[in-house]
């Protein structure tokens, strides 16, 4: 896929670029006869397609915001798709991940977990597993979750969310401390040589 940048105010405007990478709201973009990427916002470029699954990425980035871990191919998000609006019998209009876990075991097999918020009102949990480097042969499961259930879910989510910030800001407190106090040592203790 190339991206054609549109964004009147950049340096490369109408410049065509060969695609590396891309996110749901960002692309990643080979520099031509130099060394290194460049990242554009998406409202910054004109996607050239080369495939159809180009064009599906274009049309679902929200399904970018699922890691696809080394093994999993990108068919699973159409088979998430095809999944949810046949199951839920509804139109597929947004994904607000809330949570991606991925497991994979010695012979090859993934199994990944789910949990996002469907077209803005809908929470479901979704299980996927498949056979690593298989761009077919997906088991996905879609389950329904109740409010309470998942406002529960979310309440423990968030109160670990708080955990892990906070033993996250004392660790660097301490990182501070070291540094501070390794810059200017209040009692120089003279080294053993």
């Amino acid at each position: 896929m190339k991206v054609k940048i549109i964004n009147s105010n950049s340096d490369d405007y109408q410049k065509e670029l060969k695609l590396r990478r891309m996110n749901y709201d960002q692309v990643v973009v080979n520099y031509p006869n130099e060394k290194g990427i460049k990242v554009f916002d998406k409202e910054e470029v004109e996607f050239i397609t080369e495939s159809e699954i180009d064009e599906f990425l274009i049309k679902y980035s929200d399904f970018l915001k699922i890691k696809l871990n080394r093994g999993i191919s990108v068919a699973l998000y159409k088979g998430i798709l095809d999944t949810i609006e046949n199951e839920l019998k509804s139109d597929f209009k947004s994904l607000n991940l809330l949570r991606d876990k991925y497991v994979v075991n010695k012979r090859g097999i993934w199994e990944k977990e789910i949990l996002c918020v469907i077209n803005d009102i809908m929470p479901i949990k979704i299980t996927a597993n498949g056979q690593n480097f298989k761009k077919s042969g997906f088991n996905i499961n879609i389950d329904e979750i109740s409010t309470e259930e998942f406002l529960e879910i979310c309440a423990f989510e968030v109160k670990k969310i708080n955990k892990e910030i906070k033993e996250k800001e004392d660790l660097l407190g301490r990182y501070g401390e070291a540094i501070e106090k390794i810059k200017n040592p209040s009692n120089p203790v003279k080294m053993l040589v």
